[in-house]
């Protein structure tokens, strides 16, 4: 299926389109930069001009002046890697159902009197730092050896503000351990 002969793309088709078809268009040596959201709508492929995507990854290449936003399959194909590019989709839409439930999600209170909630294999704490404001760390879920935490340098007045700011704390060390893994 990955044979050049039987390149399909995005789309049901047995047929090659688009771009794959173009003469001197690279089709490998493609670097990802990012996931875009076109709703509902979706957006075609790019390469392949078959599928309506909702999600898209964005490529580039070094020898293409233009970015192109494609769906997973050619995504897959163009970066030559059939298991990294379904897991940053994974995690993209993940992330925004996490984002979407953020505001309903239930605190708890430590023994020391923290306020505390494990999402996603991740211990999120804030930290009352005795009148100066709220602080947020982020552990690995049950791992307390230190091996991945992140203390955030903002402070916020309100226990409200650092919970609505640990969000952002909390997609950012996601995306930072992932980068380790």
């Amino acid at each position: 299926m990955h044979q050049s002969g039987g390149i399909r793309g995005c789309g049901d088709s047995r047929e090659r389109t688009g771009r794959w078809l173009e003469d001197g268009f690279p089709k490998i040596g493609w670097k990802f930069a990012g996931i875009e959201d076109y709703g509902e709508e979706g957006l075609l492929c790019q390469m392949c001009g078959h599928a309506k995507r909702r999600f898209l990854h964005v490529m580039t290449h070094d020898e293409v002046p233009e970015v192109l936003a494609l769906g997973l399959q050619c995504a897959e194909l163009l970066e030559q890697d059939w298991y990294r590019p379904a897991k940053r989709e994974r995690r993209y839409e993940d992330d925004l159902r996490v984002r979407k439930d953020w505001p309903g999600k239930r605190w708890k209170l430590s023994s020391q009197g923290n306020s505390y909630v494990n999402v996603r294999e991740f211990n999120i704490t804030i930290w009352d730092k005795g009148g100066a404001g709220f602080g947020v760390t982020i552990k690995l879920q049950n791992k307390f050896d230190g091996s991945f935490e992140i203390n955030g340098k903002k402070l916020y007045r309100t226990l409200e503000e650092a919970k609505a700011g640990a969000l952002v704390a909390f997609i950012y060390a996601r995306k930072k351990f992932a980068s380790l893994e």
